[in-house]
């Protein structure tokens, strides 16, 4: 179940969604409709399920239809296996920032690691280790690098 919190900040209507995206969602009760500008924070969406994916883009693609700019931060990595697996998840350039899986090296524990995309395409994906929070041995970035950044090229 989708829960969602909300703050106003000026022309912009800041929502952190916490839970999973499924077939119960209702965006437009959840959030109405914004001012100018909606920023949505994804990092506590641990899954979205098909129906929940479904009403993602009806919403989504209503609120820019109407000229609502949209922008989405700190994706999980559900989110970005659906921002790469359908096109219209989010419009181009709207993603700001996303978590990128890693696996320790000694101890075996999966991390994510916090990213902005701009940076991101800049580094032409080599992305850097990470110290583990465990163990504090090197993780390294667990996925394959042209699918799972593969929306950061897309026009």
């Amino acid at each position: 179940m989708l829960n969602v919190i909300k703050e106003q900040k000026g022309n912009v209507l800041v929502v952190r969604f916490t839970g999973s995206i499924e077939e119960n969602v209702n965006f437009e009760a959840l959030i109405g409709t914004p001012p100018e500008e909606l920023h949505v924070y994804c990092k506590e969406v641990p899954r979205i399920n098909s129906i929940g994916v479904k009403a993602w883009i009806r919403f989504f693609q209503s609120l820019k239809a109407k000229g609502i700019k949209l922008k989405f931060f700190e994706c999980s990595t559900a989110i970005v296996q659906q921002i790469n697996l359908i096109s219209n998840f989010t419009p181009p350039r709207s993603v700001e920032s996303i978590y990128v899986p890693f696996t320790c090296m000694q101890c075996k524990s999966e991390l994510v690691g916090l990213f902005k995309c701009e940076d991101l395409k800049q580094m032409k994906l080599k992305i850097p280790d990470l110290k583990c929070a465990k163990c504090g041995g090197r993780s390294a970035f667990d996925d394959i690098p042209e699918e799972f950044f593969a929306f950061l090229f897309r026009n």
